[in-house]
């Protein structure tokens, strides 16, 4: 489960001093291992699904006029989340997927749950959908 790897990784940074790395991950641990407490069995697609939502917010708050000092803690924290999600793939891999399925016939219905089922949370949806549309126009 991600959520070890997190609190090993903070308790790393607190050592090491990493103020914003230790700060972000203890953030993220609570909110992960509040979660985890609620009753629900937590999954790693949960830890990821919450990690997904600390990364939008960040995305989020870059998108406000922000001084240069808090858009560049902003991105040092992006970069830590980003590296407990799984590789994502890039547009190119996609396209030759989709192309592949689109050549068999697959239409967007039988391609995003093949996408979810083989791919899950390895893709971007909206780079699919538009592969699709490109490969079926």
């Amino acid at each position: 489960m991600l959520i070890e790897t997190i609190r090993k990784d903070m308790q790393n940074a607190k050592l090491a001093k990493e103020t914003v790395k230790a700060n972000l991950l203890s953030t993220l641990y609570a909110e992960i291992f509040t979660q985890s407490k609620s009753g629900k069995e937590m999954t790693e697609e949960d830890e990821i699904k919450i990690i997904r939502k600390f990364v939008k917010n960040a995305d989020e708050t870059l998108a406000f006029d922000v001084s240069e000092e808090a858009k560049s803690k902003l991105h040092e924290e992006k970069k830590i989340l980003e590296s407990y999600l799984p590789k994502q793939m890039s547009k190119d891999e996609i396209e030759k997927i989709v192309g592949s399925l689109v050549a068999e016939g697959k239409t967007m219905k039988e391609i995003m749950p093949y996408f979810k089922e083989k791919y899950n949370g390895m893709y971007d949806g909206r780079a699919v959908s538009e592969a699709v549309k490109s490969k079926t126009s």
